[in-house]
């Protein structure tokens, strides 16, 4: 069976298309009260975890019972990269990519998949390939605009 972790949910749009790509998705991470509550209607009752911080694979293992899923997805916070924002980078409270990462590390998925925006790439997106590669992945990026 094709597993999938979600990180950074939102309404879970990633979501639906892993599932419709035929993923089961057996794991959420999204603070948003708004959002977890369309979660709870489109997923039902898997678990799912307001912060990222809190999840670790011990805990993942323990609730899901699946060793590592075969996917994680992430949109990890855009403010520190969006020309919309201050672009602080890592000096920005809402600089996550170090957590998606950790636990990338600790479960040790067969895939990946981030998500941010174009900003990231002049900041940020070096770092990210990078840790990734360190840590035995391949990897690639590409825009997909907007529009």
């Amino acid at each position: 069976m094709l597993t999938h972790l979600s990180l950074f949910t939102g309404i879970g749009g990633i979501d639906l298309a892993a599932e419709w790509a035929g993923f089961k998705t057996i794991g959420q991470v999204e603070r948003d009260e708004y959002a977890n509550k369309i979660l709870r209607l489109r997923f039902g009752d898997i678990p799912r975890w307001d912060d990222i911080r809190d999840v670790s694979a011990d805990d993942f293992r323990r609730k899901t019972g699946i060793n590592s899923p075969t996917l994680i997805t992430g949109g990890f916070p855009c403010q520190p990269f969006s020309i919309a924002g201050k672009q602080l980078c890592r000096a920005d409270d809402n600089y996550l990519w170090d957590e998606m990462f950790r636990i990338v590390s600790e479960l040790r998925p067969a895939w990946i998949v981030g998500e941010n925006v174009t900003g990231i790439v002049r900041l940020e997106l070096d770092t990210c390939l990078s840790d990734l590669e360190g840590a035995g992945y391949q990897s690639r990026a590409f825009i997909i605009p907007a529009c």
